[in-house]
C-alpha cells in the first residue's frame, strides 16, 4: 500500500504486495483495445483501495492514457451531476450552457470521440456511496461505452449480484478483492519507510496483521526521529488504532447495530445462532444479514468473522467503557463454546479439536490467550516422517545450527491488555535441535518423527513424539532429554509405563522445533500439535528447552513440574525441568475444568465450582461424566469378547508391531481417520500399513483382510 509523504502526494515506491493486482490491471488495460473492460476493486476500510487506484492511474498515464478520477464525494448522486463531472474532468475550461437534463448524450459522445484518439481509464472511488446510481451505471451509462475504455470501480463491497447475473457484464468484469498483506510485503514496505530493525518490522507485522492503513501509520511512527517502539498500550498508540476502527464504523448507520457488532467481536467466529446465545435474545434474520454486509466482516469456515484488528480494538474499548457488559458477553461466549465442544466430543464429531481450540481462547490465562490470539485455522502442519527423510532432517538440523540467530517471540492479549515479549538468543534457539539422534529414533519401529514443510517444500520444523511402552522405555532411559525422568522411576510408575508394545501408557514429547520461533504460522502449528496431545487426556511428559517462553507456556497450559527430574542436558549453565500432565482416570473434561479453576472461571460452568456439579450445568456434560464414571467396568466387559481376536492378531508372525496396532483397531471397527488419531499417525501412513497387510494375506479390501486376521 502507499502512504502520504509530507507534501501530501502518494509515494508509489511503497506500494508492495499487490503484484498480482497490477498484473491484472495491465491485462485488462490491453484487453480494452477490443472492448470495454471493468475492474471491481473491493475490500474493507484501510486495505489500500485508493492507493492502488493511484498506482493504476500512474501506470496508465505513463502510457499516454487519459485518466479520469471520480471520487464519489462532493456531488449530488444524479446522472446529470455525474455527467457534468466527467465533462469537467475532460475539459476543466469548458463552461457548458446546456441544462443538466441535456448533458447525458454529449457526455457519452465526448468519451466516444476521445477513445478514438487514446485509451481512457475511468476510475470511480468509494463506489459504496454510489448505491443510488448503481442500476443506472450498470444498465445504461456504462453499457453505452465502447472499446478502448477501462472502468475501475473501487469500494468496500463486491459488486451486487445484479452485475454477476447479467450475461453482458459477466464477459467484461474482473473481480479484484484486496486482502491483508503477508510478512514479506510488510517487510518490504517497512524498509521503504527506512524501518530496518528486525524487531521493529516484527512489531509492525504482529500489530497490523498486514492491514495496510494500520501498517502505514505504525511504520510512520517508527520511522520518525527519536521514536521508540510502537506501544498500543500508550494513549497515542491507542488513538492511532482507534482511528482505524472509526474508519470501519463510518459504514454503520446509527447506533442500533453497535450491540450486534460488539457481540460479534467477542466471538472469534459467529453465526446467527451463536450471536443469539451471547446476546441472550433471539436475533432476527434481518438483523443478521444487515450485520454481515459490512466490509469488516468476512465469511470464513464455520461462520463469519470480524476483522481481527477491529475485534481487538472494539473489545478493548468495551472492557474500558462497559466492563460488566463485556464480561457478560464473554461469559456467554465461553458457555457457548463449552457446550459445542461437549456436544462434538459426545458425538465423536470431527470438529471436536477445532471446538477445543476455540474454547481455549476463553479458558486460558493471559499468556495462553495471547498465544491463542495468533492461532490460524490453516497453519502448516506436521506430517509423519519416513525413514527416507532421515538425511533431509539431518541437513535441516545442521542448517539450524549454522544459521541460528537472535529472535523475539512477541504476543499480545487484548482481553487483559498484556503484552508478552520473550527474547531468544541464537544459542537458545538451538536448544530444540540439540541431542536428536535420528538413527535411533527411526530404529524404534514407531512413527515418532514428524516434519513440517514450508510453501517451497523445504523442511521448516519437526517434532519427536514417542509412545511410552515396554519397547521404547530403554531408549527413554538413555536419551538426554528423557533420562532424568525415566531413569529414576519408582517401581510402581515403571510398572505403569511398561505397556504392551502395541499400546502406550502415554507420550514423551522429545522436541517440537521450527526454523523461526518468532513466525506466527509456525508457532500456530506447534500450538495445534501440542493441544491435540493435551486433549487426548493421556499422560504427557516433556522436558522443553530451558527458556522463559517454553517454561511459562507449559505452566499456563496446566503442566506440573516433576520431582527429581531437573538436568543440565541442554546447557551446562541452564537447568531444565521436566513437565508432566498426568490425568490418569480423567479425560479432556477434567482438563477443561482444571483450566477453568486455574483461571478463576469455574463458576461460569460449574455452579458449585467442582467438576461433579458440571452434570447439573449441562445435559451433555451429564452424559459424558456418566460415561467416564462407568468406563472401566464397561470397557472390561466390552473387551472380554474381542480378547480372543486380539490374541490371534498379536500372534501373527507376519505382522510388524505397528501393523498389529492398526489391525487391533481395525478389528474394533475404527475408520482410517480414527486409527490415525488413536495411533498418532497420518491417514496416509495408516493406508500404507493396510496395503502392506492386504498384500501379505492376498486380500483386496478391509473386510477380507479382517476375516483372514481373525481366522
Amino acid at each position: 500500500m502507499s502512504t502520504f509523504e509530507q507534501g501530501g502526494e502518494w509515494n508509489s515506491d511503497t506500494l508492495v504486495g499487490r503484484e498480482r493486482e497490477l498484473a491484472q490491471f495491465v491485462k485488462c488495460r490491453e484487453s480494452s483495445e477490443a472492448s470495454l473492460q471493468l475492474i471491481s476493486v473491493y475490500g474493507t476500510a484501510g486495505i489500500g483501495k485508493s492507493s492502488l487506484l493511484d498506482e493504476f492511474q500512474r501506470m496508465a498515464s505513463s502510457h499516454g492514457d487519459l485518466c479520469l478520477m471520480m471520487d464519489s464525494e462532493g456531488f449530488v448522486k444524479t446522472p446529470e451531476a455525474f455527467c457534468l463531472r466527467i465533462l469537467g474532468a475532460i475539459d476543466p475550461r469548458r463552461h457548458d450552457d446546456r441544462t443538466e437534463a441535456s448533458l447525458l448524450e454529449p457526455c457519452i459522445a465526448a468519451l466516444g470521440e476521445l477513445s478514438k484518439e487514446k485509451r481512457i481509464c475511468l476510475f470511480i472511488d468509494a463506489y459504496e456511496r454510489m448505491e443510488s446510481m448503481d442500476q443506472w451505471l450498470r444498465d445504461y451509462f456504462l453499457k453505452r461505452l465502447g472499446g478502448r475504455i477501462l472502468v475501475v470501480l473501487a469500494g468496500r463491497y463486491a459488486l451486487s449480484e445484479a452485475w454477476l447475473l447479467s450475461s453482458y457484464w459477466r464477459r467484461y468484469v474482473t473481480r479484484m478483492p484486496l486482502s491483508d498483506l503477508d510478512l514479506s510485503a510488510v517487510t518490504s514496505f517497512a524498509e521503504s519507510m527506512h524501518v530496518r530493525d528486525p524487531q521493529a518490522i516484527q512489531q509492525i507485522w504482529r500489530y497490523s496483521r498486514g492491514h495496510p492503513l494500520t501498517m502505514s501509520l505504525m511504520a510512520l511512527l517508527l520511522s520518525q526521529e527519536n521514536s521508540g517502539s510502537f506501544d498500543e498500550a500508550e494513549p497515542g498508540g491507542y488513538e492511532t488504532l482507534a482511528y482505524i476502527v472509526n474508519e470501519w464504523l463510518r459504514e454503520v448507520p446509527g447506533g442500533h447495530l453497535r450491540p450486534l457488532i460488539e457481540a460479534a467481536c467477542v466471538l472469534r467466529r459467529f453465526n446467527q445462532e451463536s450471536l443469539s446465545i451471547v446476546l441472550n435474545r433471539e436475533m432476527s434474520a434481518a438483523e443478521f444479514y444487515q450485520l454481515i454486509r459490512f466490509s469488516f466482516i468476512r465469511k470464513v469456515d464455520q461462520g463469519w468473522a470480524v476483522h481481527s484488528l477491529m475485534r481487538e480494538l472494539v473489545s478493548r474499548e468495551m472492557l474500558s467503557r462497559t466492563p460488566m457488559h463485556y464480561e457478560q458477553l464473554r461469559a456467554g461466549a465461553l458457555r457457548h463454546h463449552y457446550r459445542r465442544w461437549l456436544d462434538a466430543r459426545n458425538k465423536g464429531d470431527a470438529g471436536e479439536h477445532r471446538e477445543a481450540i476455540e474454547l481455549m481462547n476463553y479458558i486460558g490465562d493471559a499468556l495462553i490467550r495471547a498465544f491463542m490470539n495468533w492461532f490460524e485455522l490453516s497453519p502448516p502442519h506436521f506430517e509423519t516422517a519416513q525413514a527416507e527423510h532421515k538425511d533431509e532432517l539431518k541437513r535441516y538440523v545442521e542448517t539450524r545450527f549454522a544459521e541460528a540467530k537472535d529472535s523475539l517471540i512477541d504476543m499480545y492479549d487484548p482481553y487483559s491488555n498484556q503484552r508478552f515479549s520473550f527474547p531468544l538468543t541464537a544459542k537458545e534457539s538451538r536448544y530444540t535441535v540439540k541431542h536428536i539422534d535420528f538413527d535411533a529414533l527411526f530404529g524404534l519401529g514407531y512413527d515418532v518423527v514428524r516434519l513440517m514443510r514450508g510453501s517451497t517444500g523445504g523442511i521448516i520444523g519437526f517434532a519427536v513424539i514417542i509412545p511410552i511402552n515396554r519397547d521404547t522405555l530403554p531408549y527413554l532411559e538413555q536419551a538426554p532429554r528423557s533420562k532424568p525422568y525415566f531413569g529414576s522411576l519408582s517401581p510402581e510408575m515403571r510398572n505403569r509405563l511398561e505397556a504392551a508394545p502395541h499400546t502406550r501408557a502415554g507420550w514423551f514429547i522429545e522436541t517440537i522445533d521450527t526454523s523461526d520461533l518468532s513466525d506466527v504460522s509456525q508457532q500456530t502449528a506447534m500450538g495445534h500439535l501440542l493441544h491435540d496431545l493435551i486433549f487426548t487426556g493421556e499422560l504427557l511428559i516433556e522436558s522443553p528447552a530451558p527458556t522463559v517462553y517454553f517454561v511459562e507456556t507449559h505452566k499456563s497450559l496446566g503442566f506440573s513440574i516433576a520431582d527429581n527430574a531437573n538436568h543440565y542436558g541442554y546447557d551446562e549453565e541452564r537447568e531444565a525441568v521436566t513437565f508432566v500432565m498426568d490425568r490418569q482416570g480423567g479425560n479432556a473434561i477434567s482438563y477443561i475444568h482444571h483450566m477453568l479453576r486455574m483461571t478463576g472461571q469455574a463458576h461460569l460452568i460449574e455452579p458449585d465450582g467442582d467438576p461433579e456439579s458440571a452434570a447439573q450445568a449441562s445435559p451433555a456434560a451429564a452424559t459424558i461424566e456418566a460415561s467416564v464414571t462407568t468406563m472401566p467396568s464397561a470397557t472390561a466387559e466390552a473387551a472380554s469378547k474381542p480378547l480372543t481376536y486380539a490374541e490371534r492378531i498379536m500372534n501373527r508372525p507376519e505382522l510388524t508391531p505397528r501393523e498389529k496396532e492398526v489391525a487391533l483397531l481395525l478389528e474394533e471397527g475404527c475408520t482410517n481417520v480414527e486409527i490415525a488419531k488413536s495411533l498418532y499417525l497420518s491417514e496416509v501412513t495408516v493406508k500404507k500399513h493396510l496395503k502392506s497387510m492386504m498384500e501379505k494375506f492376498s486380500t483386496s479390501n478391509r473386510t477380507q483382510l479382517l476375516k483372514r486376521l481373525l481366522e
